[in-house]
């Protein structure tokens, strides 16, 4: 009904879309002027590829498939593995998107899947295009732009081949991101209705002004190994994209945040702005630990997931 009423109302105002909240106040969904650059051609049927099916006893089955990428979107495949409850029926689902690292893979979060299939929830975990994050590109200045836009439209085609399958209910969709995996999940739900809740790990607030300032050693050796011109250009691509200015458009998604205090990646301002920027329904956690967070941040997350997909 709620994606209904939406789809009226984009109708009834093209220029700004509004969803009503509980409360009586009122969010919009990101303008379309914003929004486009994550458009794409979209299809109601998604051919796809499976693997075979990995049955864990009492738990799930796991299955690795692969997608088309929209060809406007540069074509290629969009990897992911998906994590099924083994009762029938419609699950709800949880979209799990990495951080980023030449090392890191899809496969860090199969654990808290599986947790979840014991639960009756399906997960989908993305392959994103975050191997090389924070490099100096000679040809290509707006790169990390490009691969955070990337992975927002590679998110948004698995749920749309979701859609089109039996065993997932796609009017209860979670989104969890971890770092670079957090700023894509913030745009997502800026820009897709789709989304109910949204847990951010670690999220960065405003990425162009950080990167300006700080000391941590990596990121400044980053910013230091430009020259003036090409240091102009990487910002005023990835500054639109901070996720500080889209996260008001997340509403009514739930949101819940989880900060490190520890994070050499984000400023603790740089948390409070984030926070303060997001509309509500919205709650935040802080954790001992850094930006890669602990078990207890892990605990805490599948408690905060399973109450709001299932109401446990």
């Amino acid at each position: 009904m709620r994606r209904l009423w939406f789809s009226a109302l984009k109708v009834l105002a093209p220029s700004l879309v509004f969803i009503a909240l509980a409360n009586g106040a009122y969010a919009q969904k990101a303008p379309p002027e914003q929004a486009m650059r994550f458009d794409y051609v979209k299809a109601t049927d998604v051919p796809a590829m499976a693997g075979g099916v990995f049955r864990k006893a009492k738990c799930c089955d796991i299955t690795e498939w692969k997608l088309p990428r929209p060809t406007d979107a540069g074509g290629g495949d969009v990897e992911l593995t998906v994590v099924a409850p083994i009762s029938k029926g419609k699950h709800p689902v949880v979209l799990w998107l990495h951080r980023e690292g030449q090392e890191v893979k899809r496969a860090m979060f199969v654990q808290e899947a599986e947790a979840l299939a014991a639960s009756g929830t399906a997960s989908l975990l993305v392959e994103l295009p975050f191997k090389q994050p924070y490099v100096l590109r000679a040809d290509n200045n707006a790169g990390d732009a490009e691969t955070i836009t990337m992975a927002v439209i590679d998110t948004r085609r698995a749920l749309d081949w979701a859609a089109t399958r039996p065993e997932f209910n796609i009017d209860k969709v979670a989104v969890v991101g971890h770092r670079f995996g957090a700023w894509a999940a913030t745009l997502l739900a800026a820009v897709d209705a789709r989304i109910d809740a949204l847990v951010l790990m670690s999220p960065p607030g405003k990425p162009s002004g950080w990167l300006q300032v700080t000391e941590q050693p990596k990121a400044k050796k980053f910013r230091e190994s430009f020259d003036k011109d090409a240091w102009i250009s990487y910002l005023a691509a990835i500054e639109p994209l901070d996720p500080e200015k889209w996260i008001q458009y997340a509403a009514p998604a739930k949101v819940h945040f989880q900060f490190a205090s520890g994070d050499e990646w984000v400023q603790t301002l740089e948390q409070v702005d984030l926070y303060r920027a997001a509309v509500q329904p919205k709650t935040r956690q802080m954790f001992d630990s850094n930006e890669l967070l602990n078990e207890e941040a892990r605990k805490e997350r599948q408690i905060w997931l399973k109450k709001a997909l299932l109401g446990k």
